[in-house]
């Protein structure tokens, strides 16, 4: 099988991916960093969840792997609820404080906690329904679903990637 890993130069990741660490812990997220599949990028996901559910989404005004205006635009089209912090892509690690926060907040709040009404009545019918159902749900499968969707858009973009192609030998 093959296909391309993306890496980010380990010379740039400083400055571009985690500017607000210190050196020597992107040296190490440099040195330990693992490959993305260029699928991960290009792929579309069938279901839009934000389209769904009620959103969250921190918005780091320093990151320089993703546009702030990007996810700023991202946010407003999801109408999440929305935390704007000065941090590097990394902001889970520079600012875990400010990101367990908002995953807190969003674990704990009722499945109608969204900002905005729906676009059209099916989406209003399909967003009743998930509320009901996360209403139902006890806030620590909340809290799964939470992480899970931080971990996804942690694991966003790469503005400085290098591709390397792979090659698994068939068995």
């Amino acid at each position: 099988m093959r296909g391309t890993d993306l890496y980010l130069k380990r010379d740039k990741l400083h400055r571009v991916f985690a500017a607000d660490l210190p050196a020597s812990t992107a040296k190490l997220l440099a040195a330990t960093q693992r490959p993305a599949s260029t699928a991960a990028f290009s792929e579309k996901a069938k279901v839009a969840a934000w389209r769904q559910i009620p959103s969250w989404f921190l918005v780091a005004r320093q990151d320089k792997t993703i546009n702030p205006r990007q996810e700023r635009f991202e946010a407003k089209r999801a109408h999440a609820h929305t935390v704007e912090i000065n941090s590097s892509h990394v902001a889970m690690i520079a600012h875990p404080q400010a990101v367990t926060d908002l995953i807190v907040k969003a674990a704990t709040a009722t499945g109608s906690a969204r900002p905005s009404p729906a676009a059209n009545p099916s989406d209003s019918r399909a967003r009743a329904d998930s509320r009901a159902s996360a209403e139902s749900r006890p806030a620590d499968t909340a809290a799964a679903w939470v992480t899970a969707g931080a971990a996804a858009l942690l694991l966003g973009g790469g503005a400085v990637l290098v591709g390397r192609r792979r090659r698994r030998r068939p068995r």
